[in-house]
């Protein structure tokens, strides 16, 4: 089944390969258990829009956005613009450029964006996230990352202006300890007493800071995980 909504490139793939000649399209070819596509290929403007009921997605340029799921299988985007939207109910996510907001959803599985301009937000229920900001400019792009058991790595420009705010918890049954780390003197505080509340007793390790004008606001939450922050 293929659908064309003006200005979208827009494929959602039930099974088997299916070419696509509409009017308004580019030709491409997508199978159900993968999906390579170029959106660079061709003159059309459009976003590139793909929604799998399985399998893994490869989208190797999409110069004018992305919105990308799949009901399970890995995601990769090689070079996107303007926007990327991607999820995936399980499976590991990896962007390797994108010069706009990039939010990028796993239920299972580690989030890994190489080079990003744009705002963050990531979340995995379960995985590591690695996220490195380059570019430092005037404009707001905040960042927000969340996993539910996993460390979580943020590198950011040396002047990136940003208010912190981390939420480190591990539980009584931790296998290690885990903690902060970071170069730019924030003030850590951790929790004396269990919270029971949400399960397995868990404690907290909260940090705070903030660099320059505070322009931009940087989240960090995870679970029984390190969480690292660094400039370059």
């Amino acid at each position: 089944m293929t659908m064309h909504n003006a200005g979208v490139i827009c494929l959602i793939v039930v099974a088997g390969a299916l070419p696509l000649s509409l009017s308004g399209c580019r030709s491409m070819s997508v199978a159900a258990d993968s999906s390579v596509i170029d959106a660079s290929d061709g003159d059309s403007s459009s976003p590139v829009s793909i929604s799998k009921m399985g399998g893994e997605i490869d989208v190797a340029h999409a110069p004018h956005g992305a919105t990308l799921s799949t009901m399970g299988g890995d995601i990769h985007v090689g070079d996107v613009a303007s926007f990327a939207k991607v999820k995936t109910m399980g499976g590991v996510i990896a962007i390797d450029h994108a010069t706009g907001p990039v939010d990028a959803a796993t239920m299972g599985g580690s989030i890994n964006l190489s080079h990003v301009e744009g705002a963050i937000k990531a979340t995995t229920m379960g995985g590591d996230i690695s996220a490195r900001m380059v570019n430092a400019s005037s404009a707001e792009r905040d960042v927000e990352l969340t996993s539910h058991g996993g460390t979580i790595t943020l590198t950011v420009p040396k002047d990136f202006p940003m208010d912190v705010r981390i939420t480190l918890a591990y539980t009584k049954n931790a296998p290690k300890t885990y903690e902060i780390i970071d170069h730019i003197g924030l003030e850590k505080r951790e929790s004396p007493d269990w919270d029971n509340s949400m399960g397995s007793p868990r404690k907290f390790i909260r940090a705070r800071g903030r660099v320059g004008n505070g322009l931009n606001q940087v989240v960090i939450n995870t679970v029984n995980g390190d969480v690292i922050l660094k400039q370059e």
